[in-house]
């Protein structure tokens, strides 16, 4: 399996206080613990693995979360293709200590800048306080900030298909889409929630002005108490436990 280490060098207390000087800092911690582990098993499959962030100016705290985090996420990657390695960038660690507003705002900026930037892997979804609490709740929201930042990061598709010509002719001025068989062939490649909430505001006042927060916290319940994970298949059960046992008779 492959092996990573992870730093997570702060500005200003155990890494320096310029953004590009942490950079340098977390750099040469993974490099060199990379090192090692490839002087120990030549060859082992490894990548490389970041959360890097800043000191909070008035509490000394681990923040998990900030513009620093965000503009990390892409120059780390800089560095992981430098190398020609993959990245595991630690993207969903907000310092939020509940799902809320501020979850959204760190998770998402430091989901979308990674992602954008060709990381391979984000991790810590469900994680708030900064990695100190795991939240059921916060992983299924996160789970809906990474499907927002998939489908952005798709991109437009230009083609003369899409770009729907024919079906925009057919329609003409101050007409509807509704019933074009274009409409009907595309429409499921638009993205469609599980969370966010885009009722009309009479149905949120109906149900009792429940929200995202809600549905995450009855969701994950349902999960917890209904979802019976499928066994693995005998081969692949045989497999891993020949592969554990040869490691633990070294």
């Amino acid at each position: 399996l492959p092996v990573g280490f992870m730093t997570m060098a702060s500005c200003c207390s155990t890494g320096p206080a310029t953004l590009a000087g942490n950079l340098v800092v977390g750099n040469a911690e993974v490099i060199a613990v990379s090192a090692l582990i490839e002087l120990a098993y030549p060859g082992a499959p490894i990548f490389y693995a970041a959360a890097q962030t800043t000191m909070d100016l008035r509490t000394g705290a681990y923040t998990g979360g900030g513009p620093e985090d965000y503009l990390f996420g892409a120059a780390t990657n800089q560095l992981a293709d430098f190398y020609r390695i993959p990245l595991s960038m630690g993207a969903f660690a907000t310092g939020a200590k509940e799902p809320d507003w501020q979850a959204a705002l760190d998770n998402t900026f430091a989901g979308l800048m990674p992602v954008l930037s060709g990381a391979d892997m984000l991790t810590g979804a469900g994680l708030l306080y900064g990695s100190r609490i795991l939240s059921y709740e916060q992983l299924l929201m996160d789970c809906e900030i990474y499907d927002v930042i998939r489908a952005t990061a798709q991109g437009i598709e230009v083609s003369e298909e899409t770009l729907a010509l024919d079906a925009i002719e057919s329609v003409g001025v101050g007409g509807h889409y509704l019933t074009q068989k274009h409409t009907l062939k595309h429409m499921k490649e638009r993205w469609v929630p599980s969370l966010v909430d885009r009722r009309p505001y009479s149905a949120w006042e109906e149900n009792g002005r429940r929200g995202a927060k809600e549905w995450a916290h009855e969701k994950a319940r349902w999960i917890l108490s209904n979802h019976r994970p499928e066994p693995l298949e005998p081969k692949l059960h045989e497999e891993l436990s020949k592969i554990i046992a040869a490691l633990e008779n070294k």
